[in-house]
């Protein structure tokens, strides 16, 4: 049913926009009625092949997942391939099917139809992604450490957010291309949020995760790992020395060389780990 729905919103869509070129167009240029409704159709018909083919991507692509920089790069890419996809495969169809010279007024209008691509590019986008948020973007939403450990408005305690496993972990597996990294836990320094990443820093290198810093909070040893900052978990057998970073924080050198900043929170935390 959902499906069905879906489809009829593709064949609005479509349709809307193969009317409002028609429009847009008609008082432009110097061709038949015939050659104009057939524009029109074929707009609205590859219009509704691509809007399925954004369906998909946005439905298993995950790119709502990626970092906002890396967001912004795909999603550009990805309109110049729509727009150029629709314009292209549109003009040549009049070509196949159309004399040159009934149509060739059209291509005046290539700078009306970007516009109105970008719009339904953008509107679609706006849309599917709404429709598609990953389930673990739900997860780690809390405020910073700082403002006394509040809740966002409208967030979700993290009393309710399910870890993925209640299991201590003893390796983590990452992927890396074609290859699969096993860390072992004992070897882990220290891991650092990397928006909807996890950067753990080892012995053995840096790899990046796709999972929650909530989950890993709970799925390492509580006696070996801290989280010091709502960005931060720290492995306290790799710590060197604690400094004072500022009135309301401390800084932790690791013997990695690496440096963490604490929270207020954090830092009570770490004390009482240590025992101090």
């Amino acid at each position: 049913m959902e499906n069905r729905k879906l489809i009829y919103i593709h064949i609005l869509i479509a349709s809307s926009a193969a009317i409002a070129l028609y429009i847009c167009i008609k008082p432009l240029v110097d061709v038949s009625e015939y050659v104009l409704i057939t524009d029109s159709a074929i707009s609205g018909t590859v219009l509704s092949g691509l809007l399925l083919l954004l369906r998909n991507i946005a439905q298993y692509s995950r790119i709502s997942s990626f970092p906002v920089r890396q967001q912004l790069i795909n999603y550009s890419a990805l309109a110049i391939l729509f727009v150029a996809c629709w314009i292209c495969i549109e003009f040549l169809v009049l070509y196949l099917v159309f004399p040159e010279g009934d149509w060739a007024d059209l291509v005046h209008t290539v700078p009306i139809r970007i516009v109105v691509a970008l719009l339904i590019y953008s509107l679609t986008i706006a849309t599917f992604t709404r429709m598609y948020i990953p389930e673990d973007k739900i997860a780690d939403i809390t405020i910073d450490d700082e403002k006394g450990g509040k809740e966002l408005p409208g967030s979700i305690p993290e009393s309710a957010i399910e870890t993925e496993s209640n299991e201590i972990l003893e390796r983590i597996a990452v992927k890396n291309g074609q290859k699969i990294d096993v860390v072992l836990v004992s070897e882990i320094i220290h891991l650092q949020a990397e928006g909807d990443y996890v950067m753990i820093h080892s012995t053995k290198g840096k790899f990046l995760k796709e999972q929650t810093m909530k989950s890993f909070e709970s799925g390492l040893p509580q006696d070996k790992f801290v989280r010091v900052h709502r960005s931060s978990i720290v492995n306290i057998e790799f710590i060197s020395q604690i400094e004072l970073y500022d009135k309301q924080s401390q800084l932790l050198k690791l013997k990695n060389g690496g440096q963490v900043r604490i929270s207020l929170s954090g830092y009570k935390a770490l004390k009482k780990t240590l025992g101090l």
